[in-house]
């Protein structure tokens, strides 16, 4: 229902609308403060939009040059065979790749949950763009039915018309904030899609940046993090914790007399066996060329030499002429990761000493 107050600026009664479901009283002009709200936030929306457009291409360039990075890595293992050196620089390459890769993961998971909050926040826009709509209707309908007896029938007639345009516009607004709403919400399940695929893109990402592509271990920098782990959850537990020191025997010479095709087999034969013959849970890592590293959580030394020597043999039964050294360290309580490892390179020097003389 409606009741005249004077208008602040001329004095002339004007109406305002009685809100039916507390009873307060609502200025005509309402809409105007709820269309610079949404215009806020529509700029506000576009203004994200721009942001994480931005932000995508800068994810899409890092990925860019991470791939040229992986790619020069590649080349320059091809064209190292034994030369130590490049080698070296070989690895340090893949390893700045796979941070790269871990920073790009990162960057694509905070492009979909920025994109997310923009996607609710549309749809709160459109909520209220319909809610405007359907005050909008009742505000034309309120015009349409109004009945002013006591006025003449020159000023029931202008009364008339100034409604009917009003109701017109109003009706004309709130279909065009239904439009808008409408638009929000394609808008906001593009964003959602969007966010599913920058997750799982994420998810691409920081597989490939962890996995070996070639044995399917942990690539050295997530691995040792793991290893760490272990080291240290076996430490505020006192548990048991065994780290295996792995050196592929011969790989250099099937490299220089087979191609390194026949040494890409062999490490992929020897992932394929270590991965088969470990407990799921067990850290794999491939720490060098052809040394690897296994962290197995509650097992003792000698309980995990069998389950080595088993794959060892394993190996040399394949007929490729080659197998595997091992060494092995049990965590002390005081270890450091570079303790533990440094006694499992140890003992598998010691092994292989043994084993020449």
């Amino acid at each position: 229902m409606t009741s005249g107050v004077p208008c602040p600026a001329c004095g002339e009664a004007t109406a305002v609308f009685v809100c039916a479901s507390c009873g307060s009283t609502l200025p005509e002009d309402l809409h105007v403060s709820l269309d610079d709200c949404l215009s806020d936030r529509d700029q506000t929306a576009s203004d994200e939009d721009q942001t994480w457009s931005d932000h995508d291409q800068t994810t899409s360039d890092r990925d860019q040059r991470t791939a040229d990075e992986d790619q020069h890595a590649a080349d320059g293992d091809f064209a190292a065979g034994g030369d130590e050196s490049s080698y070296r620089r070989s690895v340090q390459a893949r390893e700045r790749s796979s941070r790269d890769r871990q920073l790009v993961a990162t960057m694509r998971d905070e492009t979909a949950s920025a994109r997310a909050q923009t996607a609710n926040d549309r749809d709160k826009a459109a909520a209220l763009r319909d809610r405007g709509a359907a005050g909008r209707d009742e505000l034309a309908r309120l015009h349409d039915l109004d009945d002013a007896a006591d006025t003449t029938l020159d000023d029931a007639l202008l009364r008339a018309q100034r409604d009917r345009s009003r109701a017109a516009a109003d009706r004309a607004k709130a279909a065009d904030d239904r439009r808008r709403a409408a638009d929000d919400r394609a808008e906001a399940a593009r964003d959602r899609m969007e966010e599913r695929r920058n997750r799982v893109d994420a998810a691409d990402a920081m597989t490939a940046a962890a996995t070996d592509e070639l044995t399917s271990a942990w690539t050295r920098a997530f691995g040792l993090a793991q290893v760490s782990h272990e080291l240290e959850r076996a430490r505020r537990l006192g548990a048991k914790l065994v780290v295996a020191f792995l050196d592929v025997d011969g790989l250099k010479n099937v490299n220089d007399n087979h191609g390194h095709l026949a040494g890409d087999a062999l490490l992929r034969l020897v992932g394929e066996t270590l991965r088969a013959n470990v407990r799921p849970y067990d850290v794999l890592v491939r720490y060098g060329g052809d040394e690897f590293l296994c962290a197995m959580p509650n097992l003792t030394a000698a309980e995990a030499r069998p389950r080595f020597a088993k794959i060892a043999a394993g190996l040399a039964s394949v007929g490729t002429g080659h197998s595997i050294a091992f060494g092995l360290a049990e965590a002390e309580s005081e270890d450091t990761l570079d303790d533990l490892i440094g006694r499992a390179d140890n003992a598998l020097m010691t092994a292989r000493q043994s084993n020449h003389n």
